[in-house]
């Protein structure tokens, strides 16, 4: 032991006697230090465990409870005792002050243990319900995946890979289904679907023996017990209720015969449907159906957001291929070279958010647009880098009424700024309205809010052809997450951000008028629709 390591472990022997704690015993084990010892809390003596994770505190200690294990039906607490006092995300303390962290940590541990004590054992197991998944991921449980959601009295089946370990092989369950196999090298099985409660179910382990599932069988209803034992099946997933919906687990035990003792081993299901995955973001599904025209290295990212955010459906229109060149700002890779930007960005967005409904039109938007709008789009993304191309459409949209919110958006050079311009067809406040000189009340061919003096070359070539304008991936990025919360919260108005100067000065662009007074705050970045309506604009104020 050295003499850091000395000092450490006399630091806390010195802390935990503090603190109150009695029959204080350290000890080694696989090379980490170790605490046994006892701690009252005025009612009861509880039997602990203090495991550091290494020879400092700068990670959270862990507090064991001694008992006996493993643990079963305790809300917060593993199977081998670990009581869970925090998450350990975002947890803010000073590593150097070993008295302080211990106090609260053990103060949190006696705290819960009393707590948790104190319950009757129904509510005991209500919340224990909500932490199942947890509680048998910590037991070694394995995974399988599912990324579809079931409807009562639903056939369900497995997808089992028979794995060679040694001389032998062994069934794996990859993945559950409704009917449906998205898996090579895999058998399809058929196993049962069984609503159960917390209270149905004796103590779980990874693996299960004939004993553990003649006491399940004595907790279940004849409806029940006839779905467990149905000779088709090779194995259940198990439905828990909890306050959060339900937990789910499937357990296996494929063909054995009548000569093998029945087993069975414990799957946790990794949902990946999307109402799951959108409630652990803390958002909620959104009935929306977005077209992005446009998905280079905003439109993308826009779409990837709206994803992310819960919008139920997105069409994406762009006729363009990907190419190398595409690679440094666009969220696609080498995969989808020489390949249909809106195909791979389809395929690339349903891995990311299983079940969205994504329609890829490799067309251009006029093309598309002159055959009608599809069905039930509420919003129309502009990011097709085409400021005359889309002036056009928002004349059309505010001619012919159209109902649904319209963003424009674009980024500027030299990561000088973007825009996000969000429209709605029968409300002043339009693209042209920012192509109208205030002074001379004339149009003029730039954007008055542009950030870039007019008159300047900003676009750059690398090889004698393929012009493209200069500005990174994190600009892109910046400009799409205020056009994606534009779409989501349906807000009017105009929005920009601005950059510094650097790559501006080492260009040679002079920034315009508007970028110094946004840059010195002396305007806003935002500005309502009546704030940059032109009452003379020819599109919106008629």
């Amino acid at each position: 032991m050295t003499s850091e390591q000395k000092q450490f472990t006399d630091s806390i022997a010195c802390a935990l006697a503090e603190l109150g704690a009695t029959q204080i015993n350290f000890r080694l084990s696989n090379s980490q230090p170790v605490w046994q010892f006892e701690l009252s809390d005025g009612d009861y003596v509880w039997p602990l465990e203090l495991c550091p994770a290494g020879w400092d505190f700068c990670r959270l200690p862990s507090v064991n409870w001694l008992t006996s294990l493993p643990v079963w039906g305790w809300p917060h607490i593993s199977g081998s005792g670990d009581v869970c006092v925090s998450d350990r995300e975002g947890l803010d303390y000073d590593p150097s002050d070993i008295t302080g962290v211990l106090s609260w940590l053990l103060a949190e541990v006696k705290r819960l243990l009393r707590e948790i004590h104190g319950m009757s054992n129904c509510e005991r197991l209500s919340l224990f319900a909500d932490e199942l998944e947890g509680y048998l991921k910590n037991l070694g449980a394995r995974f399988a995946q599912l990324d579809e959601q079931f409807a009562a009295n639903q056939s369900v089946y497995a997808e089992v890979h028979n794995q060679k370990l040694g001389l032998k092989t062994v069934p794996v369950l990859r993945r559950v289904n409704a009917g449906s196999t998205a898996l090579v090298n895999c058998q399809q099985v058929r196993i049962g679907l069984l609503d159960v409660s917390i209270n149905q179910l004796p103590p779980l382990r990874s693996e299960l023996n004939a004993n553990w599932w003649l006491h399940f069988l004595s907790c279940l209803d004849e409806s029940q017990h006839v779905i467990a034992t149905s000779p088709k099946h090779r194995g259940l997933v198990l439905r828990v209720a909890n306050n959060y919906g339900h937990a789910l687990l499937t357990l296996y035990w494929g063909n054995r015969g009548n000569k093998k003792p029945w087993g069975a081993t414990v799957y946790i299901l990794q949902r990946q449907d999307r109402d799951y995955l959108i409630r652990r973001t803390g958002g909620t599904v959104l009935d929306r159906h977005v077209l992005v025209a446009g998905v280079g290295a905003i439109g993308s990212r826009v779409a990837e957001h709206l994803v992310l955010a819960g919008v139920s459906k997105l069409t994406l229109v762009d006729q363009d291929m990907f190419t190398a060149d595409n690679l440094g700002r666009h969220v696609l890779g080498k995969d989808a070279i020489s390949k249909k930007k809106v195909e791979s960005l389809a395929s690339f967005l349903a891995e990311r958010m299983p079940g969205i409904d994504i329609v890829p039109e490799a067309t251009d938007i006029q093309r598309l647009l002159a055959k009608g709008i599809p069905a039930n789009v509420d919003t129309i993304v502009l990011a097709t880098g085409n400021a005359p191309l889309e002036r056009a459409i928002v004349r059309q949209a505010y001619q012919e009424h159209w109902s649904m919110l319209i963003v424009s958006t674009s980024v500027e050079a030299v990561g000088l700024g973007g825009h996000v311009i969000a429209m709605r067809p029968g409300t002043a406040g339009c693209l042209d309205c920012l192509y109208i000189d205030p002074e001379t009340q004339q149009p003029i061919p730039s954007m008055r809010t542009a950030l870039i003096k007019p008159g300047q070359v900003v676009t750059r070539q690398l090889t004698g052809c393929g012009a493209f304008t200069p500005y990174t991936a994190i600009d892109a990025t910046r400009t799409a997450l205020i056009a994606a919360e534009h779409v989501i919260n349906q807000m009017l108005g105009y929005s920009r951000w601005v950059g510094d100067t650097t790559q501006a000065n080492n260009a040679n662009i002079s920034p315009s008028d508007t970028y110094w007074a946004l840059r010195s705050q002396r305007i806003s970045t935002f500005l309502s629709s009546s704030d940059f309506t032109h009452p003379e604009c020819p599109c919106c104020s008629v």
